[in-house]
């Protein structure tokens, strides 16, 4: 409920409010152990309060970011989808308050905004408009290549390029093309090899099964 209110507020008159900023500072105690290891999503929160702190209590669109996280954009139908686009567009557009967006930031907003184009075609993929699924298709392609152009830019969120990579390579995938898409599930077992990051153990289980699916395809590969 805080992260939605956080990103509900442009003008950020939430950055001193004591009961989120003790949320945020409070979060690595609530860590859990399972067999002697951390869950990799409590290290994620943990990694996401910090950011909170170092960013002068910001961080850019958290709930949407969950939601992407948790997989939750899958469950959206197309009006809801469409209109976290344009937040997250307004928000990449328009900025906050007085904060200054880094490329953390905005590699993220283009990484969901992809995402969601992704999943209005998905939606939409059975129609008979191919207009506007092959729209859909192109907008989230170029919103992931715009992700994915901040690769060298990210100071601490590098899980954005290793899921941007992996939604490259489904984006492609579906388009029939498993060539490319392999091309880019390797490259997300590079970013893999060079750094560790969030979650990372959550998106090489779907490269593997991807990478499955691409072999036992019978479609075309360009």
């Amino acid at each position: 409920r805080h992260a939605q209110f956080v990103d509900s507020d442009p003008s950020r008159k939430y950055a001193n409010d004591p009961n989120i900023t003790t949320l945020f500072k409070d979060v690595k105690e609530y860590q859990i152990r399972v067999a002697g290891k951390r869950l990799q999503i409590e290290k994620y929160c943990v990694r996401k309060a910090r950011s909170f702190k170092n960013q002068n209590n910001f961080l850019f669109l958290p709930a949407l970011e969950a939601m992407y996280i948790w997989g939750i954009f899958s469950l959206l139908d197309e009006t809801t989808a469409k209109t976290f686009i344009q937040k997250c567009d307004d928000r990449l557009v328009n900025g906050f308050t007085d904060v200054q967006l880094c490329p953390d930031d905005r590699g993220l907003g283009h990484l969901m905004i992809g995402v969601l184009w992704k999943h209005c075609y998905l939606l939409n993929k059975d129609n008979a408009d191919e207009i506007s699924n092959a729209s859909y298709m192109q907008k989230a392609e170029d919103s992931l290549i715009l992700s994915l152009s901040y690769e060298k830019q990210i100071v601490l969120d590098h899980f954005i390029t290793g899921w941007g990579n992996y939604e490259m390579a489904e984006l492609f995938w579906l388009k029939g093309e498993n060539k490319k898409a392999m091309e880019y599930l390797k490259a997300c077992k590079k970013v893999s090899s060079r750094v560790k990051y969030s979650l990372e153990s959550r998106v090489m289980f779907k490269v593997h099964n991807l990478t499955e699916r691409i072999k036992n395809s019978n479609g075309r590969t360009t």
